[in-house]
Formats: structure tokens, sequence, C-alpha cells
């Protein structure tokens, strides 16, 4: 039979994982994008885009989104996605991290503006029919090359402190859909 010191300690112990279980302390994600509001907070700039909020089994933290796009026009923007960050400030994490899972291969692009106002920009290419971690450190992402916006401080470093949106694109020319699990910032 264990001293009573012992006991105590294991009840502490106990109650500690429970707690830390229960209240996601363990947890070194925040999250920029969530759909436990459905797609409150998040748009399509075009009216072709088919989006719908669903829950996957394969995904234990919370809704997906949902994305049927059209084929590829000569407006790059017009398959874009635009999600308000329900966080703004990112500087307490080092990368952004979602889960995605396309019907067919193809390259993501994901983007945000900064406090500066500079547009960043990350591709991935996934691969089809299956859920896949994409990690984007904030030390690898550049300025997007094709694109910035009027007012932009190009020459100001990455600033994470307030970013408004993360956006995302499928790059290739086809239709199809992807589903996507929320978006967070972690270590």
């Amino acid at each position: 039979m264990p001293c009573r010191g012992s006991l105590q300690a294991m009840v502490k112990v106990v109650v500690l994982a429970l707690v830390v279980a229960l209240t996601g302390c363990a947890s070194s994600s925040l999250v920029i994008r969530s759909y436990a509001e459905g797609l409150a907070g998040v748009r399509g700039t075009s009216t072709e885009m088919k989006l719908s909020v669903a829950r996957d089994p394969a995904v234990s933290d919370g809704a997906v989104l949902l994305v049927e796009y059209p084929a590829a026009t000569a407006n790059r923007a017009a398959r874009d996605v635009w999600c308000e960050a329900e966080h703004s400030d990112w500087t307490a994490r080092r990368a952004i991290s979602f889960q995605a899972k396309p019907d067919h291969a193809m390259r993501l692009s994901v983007s945000f503006m900064d406090r500066n106002r500079v547009a960043y920009t990350s591709w991935s290419d996934l691969r089809a029919g299956e859920w896949q971690t994409v990690r984007i450190a904030f030390e690898q992402i550049r300025p997007n090359p094709y694109f910035q916006p009027p007012g932009a401080q190009t020459g100001a470093p990455l600033d994470v402190s307030e970013v408004k949106a993360i956006g995302f694109a499928p790059q290739d020319p086809g239709p199809g859909r992807i589903a996507l699990s929320r978006f967070v910032i972690v270590d």
C-alpha cells in the first residue's frame, strides 16, 4: 500500500493530466480559423466557388471546410478563398499548420498580409485523396512575387503581430474539390 504522501502525489498528477486534457493547456497551437461557426468569416472571391462545412471522422479537431472550385480562368484570383483570422497576433508561434485532402494531386497556395500590408504566399504540393499536414514556417515564407497591394511596405521584415485574414487557392488548371481542417499557428 503506498504511503499517504505518494498517494497524494499520484492524485495531483492525475488531476493535472485531466485538467490539461480537458482544457487543452498542453496544446502549442493557436487557432487562426476554425469552422465552429459554419461559414461565418469565410468567403470565396467568385460565386462559382461552392463552400460548405462538414465533419470528417479522420479529423478530430472540429469541422472541415469543403471547397468545390471551377476550372481556372484568366482571373488569377477567381478561385481564392479568404478566412478572417479569429486571432490576429501570430507572434507567439513560428508556423501556420492545417490539414488538407484534395480529390486529386494539386498545388495549393496559402497567403496572408502582414502588419506592413505585404502579401506573403507559400505553395504546397498535395497528394490525392488523403489527409496530409501542411506546415508553413514564417522563416521560410516570402513576399508574393506576383502581387503586392497598394501601400505595401515591401522592404520591411515580416510582421505577424496583426494578420487579419488567411487565404488559399488551388493552382491547378482544372476544377476540383478540397477539404481543409482549421488553420492554426504552431511552434
